[in-house]
């Protein structure tokens, strides 16, 4: 009867349930059908909040791998709906080949890594772009540039010397880059208290490596992608 909807669970029941899922009584109680789009929003927020703290008491190590799964996946499923073409879908799902464009902008999606959404609005608040900051995005883009970001982690200390052996950049090139990168924030120097000293990526303007790394993986596969255009919404 449970499964049909013809009744509800009783108090202990629901109160096991609560637990199993780790969501609290009040969403398993919540029976009104949302009225607005405010509603939902604040519906999402507070099970996606249940959610979180659930896994990190399960597993506060991997809690946010979890989650990042998770997302991932809702990343697919949005997708899924947006393209609108079951056939098509299925498809593009076989090869891990995800792309849209739309009046929103442009969104892309790769199993090997790759996630982007860029809204259409971008070209707006860009403006003109100065000269620097197309002499560095020069840089990134080089053959030498992408050698050095590639070789960086975000977390781990990368030794100068390492980079010497693995880049294949000659040393007064490498050094002039690694400047340039330091002083635009995108890799930082570090030198712990024990340990040996190296390079990371940085928190600051660092993305814009992985952007360019993500740009030329793209380019690299040289295989076509089909775009799915969708201008119309029936509701």
């Amino acid at each position: 009867m449970r499964e049909t909807g013809d009744c509800l669970p009783d108090c202990f029941n629901l109160k096991a349930l609560g637990e199993l899922y780790g969501i609290s009584l009040d969403i398993l109680l919540e029976t009104e059908a949302p009225d607005n789009i405010d509603t939902v929003a604040a519906k999402i927020e507070q099970i996606a909040d249940e959610f979180i703290w659930t896994k990190a008491k399960r597993d506060a190590a991997n809690a946010h791998r979890d989650l990042m799964g998770d997302l991932w996946e809702m990343w697919k499923g949005i997708y899924f709906i947006e393209i609108g073409n079951k056939e098509q879908q299925e498809i593009a799902k076989k090869n891990a080949n995800l792309r849209i464009c739309s009046p929103y902008g442009l969104k892309i999606w790769d199993d090997d890594g790759v996630t982007c959404v860029v809204q259409s609005a971008l070209r707006e608040k860009m403006g003109a772009i100065d000269d620097s900051t197309l002499d560095l995005l020069q840089v990134l883009c080089s053959k030498d540039g992408l050698a050095i970001v590639t070789a960086l982690d975000t977390t781990k200390l990368t030794p100068k010397q390492t980079l010497v052996e693995t880049c294949g950049v000659e040393l007064h090139r490498l050094n002039e880059l690694l400047l340039r990168m330091m002083e635009e924030q995108i890799i930082e120097f570090i030198t712990p208290d024990k340990g040996t000293s190296g390079y990371k990526l940085c928190g600051h303007f660092g993305i814009s490596a992985y952007m360019v790394m993500a740009a030329a993986y793209i380019l690299s596969k040289k295989r076509h992608y089909s775009v799915s255009e969708y201008i119309e919404y029936n509701c």
